[in-house]
């Protein structure tokens, strides 16, 4: 089992079949589908729940009112779309460059899931659209 955590993120996931001599052939398509699928899962409905919680009036936001709109700023960075994929290291890979422009711009965590769906695309914003609450 390996963890990753950072602010905004948490996922946990398996890493089934990644031993020493194995080869990624030997990973059975369905479960590694599946076990991400789950993860991506996990990790949009820990978006959305921080996304709810910062509705009540809860910020971690410091920065002052702006005139420029955050998602127009966030936009400006050219962050990487998110199309899905069957390797949880790259869907890690993609989160983390998320959360560096998140930093970067003191978004707010109301802001921060807005702009993550916003660059989802193919298989995964169908998947998005098909967990969203």
């Amino acid at each position: 089992m390996h963890v990753v955590e950072g602010g905004l993120w948490a996922i946990e996931y398996r890493m089934s079949g990644r031993g020493r001599g194995r080869t990624r052939s030997s990973i059975p398509l369905e479960e590694t589908e599946s076990d991400n699928n789950a993860n991506i899962t996990q990790l949009l409905r820990i978006l959305v729940e921080q996304n709810n919680n910062r509705g009540n009036g809860h910020s971690s936001s410091s920065r002052g009112p702006s005139n420029d709109d955050p998602q127009e700023k966030f936009r400006r960075q050219k962050p990487k779309e998110f199309s899905g994929t069957t390797d949880p290291l790259v869907a890690e890979s993609w989160i983390k460059s998320m959360e560096v422009i998140f930093e970067y711009l003191q978004l707010s965590d109301l802001d921060r899931p807005r702009c993550a769906i916003y660059m989802l695309r193919e298989d995964a914003m169908i998947w998005w659209e098909g967990v969203k609450m």
